[in-house]
């Protein structure tokens, strides 16, 4: 995946992130406490906003996250920050790496682990080791 459509797969988590924990977002990611309450999306998002602060790029990721908290509802703001991830994606091949990585979960079930496209279905199981049997006819 390139990266401007990885960092458009990423944006989501980070201002789910964002979201959740607003101007403080920077000092609550950076600390080693978990957050029990955050829903999957902001735990995740988490992740991902801490691999990122840790890259060459980090002072403006961090002032894209800033920003983004400070002013939620700013279209801009969100624009400003697929273009830092974007930047840190490209100048960094270990942290595409890792950051591809971090998205699929590598098996944990995240969000990106499966695709489904039902149409016109009436029974559908989605997981892991599950069993269907479908008759037709």
């Amino acid at each position: 995946m390139d990266a401007g459509s990885l960092a458009g797969a990423v944006l989501p988590y980070l201002t789910a992130t964002v979201a959740a924990y607003g101007r403080a977002v920077v000092e609550q990611v950076t600390s080693s406490a978990d957050d029990a309450a955050a829903d999957r999306s902001v735990r995740l998002g988490r992740r991902l906003l801490g691999r990122l602060l840790t890259s060459a790029r980090t002072a403006q990721v961090q002032e894209a996250v800033t920003e983004l908290g400070e002013h939620p509802d700013d279209d801009s703001g969100a624009d400003l920050l697929r273009a830092q991830v974007r930047k840190a994606l490209t100048d960094d091949a270990q942290l595409h790496h890792d950051i591809t990585d971090i998205l699929a979960g590598q098996g944990q079930g995240s969000p990106s682990k499966y695709t489904v496209n039902i149409t016109g279905a009436h029974g559908v199981q989605i997981g892991d080791s599950n069993v269907q049997h479908n008759t037709f006819g």
